[in-house]
């Protein structure tokens, strides 16, 4: 089994265009897509099965299953369900399963939320999923909700969340995310099923810009941040460490470094935030994740 993850970033958000719903709506925390996002949304979709089937070989681009977990709030959710239509345009044979996790979620902090948002915005994303999945007109989602997933996070971060706990919150989201699914690969190849061997899983995160660039972080240190533009797409690899012992593939450690005249001049909160920062390489025995694509956008552009 091969093991794929995309992070996407949402697409373009009503309040961005439409100044006024900040005073009109009565969510102005959750703002949706426009139009113009949901189209981004769905060709960053048809963008990641391509980007997909051009990785793999052609005997085994039927066994390719996708998980797409998203952050609750509508315009990641209506991003996943865009991506997730996209995805079933290029190939409508395509096993999609949907999950929502607030490890994802934006970060909430009171820069970004004059006051918590509420944890209804969860249950409301799934009564709009079965909503309109209840209807007899075909309009149901090409994808199947995996009401047995257990999410990292089953409610938002706490208000106000400050950068320390989402760094640790997004590293914790990649790691518990991808977990089962490196355990899975290290079971398959102790068995040596090749019918499990030739399957391709691929998660997709939707998130948000600033937890975006910080799940990338933690795949890969020298990947370095990058202006998240909406529906930015990164792809990270997952290479077993038997298998990059083989190739001879290494990522490097990178840390910040501080010299003493340097950490004089620094206040307790910036060294506080350079440790953070620094902790983010997800070390894992198992393996490393390669990032090889890297707050992609040219797909969206004409749009």
């Amino acid at each position: 089994m091969s093991l794929t993850l995309y992070i996407v970033r949402h697409g373009e958000r009503m309040d961005h265009v439409e100044p006024s719903f900040l005073y009109t709506s009565p969510t102005p925390f959750d703002p949706p897509l426009t139009p113009k996002g949901k189209r981004q949304a769905k060709t960053t979709g048809s963008f990641v099965h391509t980007l997909q089937q051009e990785s793999i070989s052609n005997d085994t681009k039927r066994n390719v299953e996708y998980v797409i977990t998203t952050s609750p709030f509508a315009r990641t959710s209506e991003t996943a369900i865009g991506i997730a239509e996209g995805i079933a345009s290029s190939d409508p044979n395509s096993k999609i399963k949907f999950r929502v996790d607030s490890s994802l979620a934006e970060w909430h902090t009171s820069a970004y939320y004059a006051q918590a948002v509420p944890n209804s915005i969860i249950s409301k994303r799934f009564e709009e999923i079965h909503e309109r999945n209840g209807k007899d007109d075909n309009s149901s989602y090409p994808f199947e909700v995996d009401f047995s997933y257990t999410p990292v996070l089953n409610e938002l971060p706490k208000y106000p969340e400050g950068i320390h706990e989402v760094l640790k919150r997004c590293q914790k989201a990649l790691a518990g995310m991808s977990s089962p699914f490196i355990q899975q690969i290290k079971q398959d190849k102790l068995s040596e099923d090749t019918e499990k061997s030739d399957t391709h899983k691929v998660l997709i995160f939707v998130t948000h810009g600033w937890c975006f660039n910080v799940i990338q972080e933690a795949c890969s240190k020298g990947s370095g941040w990058k202006e998240a533009g909406f529906c930015a797409v990164s792809r990270a690899k997952w290479i077993p460490k038997e298998d990059s012992e083989e190739e001879g593939v290494r990522i490097p450690d990178i840390t910040v470094s501080i010299t003493d005249e340097e950490d004089s001049e620094k206040s307790e909160i910036e060294r506080k935030n350079e440790e953070a920062i620094n902790s983010l390489t997800a070390v894992n025995p198992d393996g490393k994740w390669i990032v090889d694509v890297s707050a992609h956008t040219e797909h969206i552009k004409g749009i």
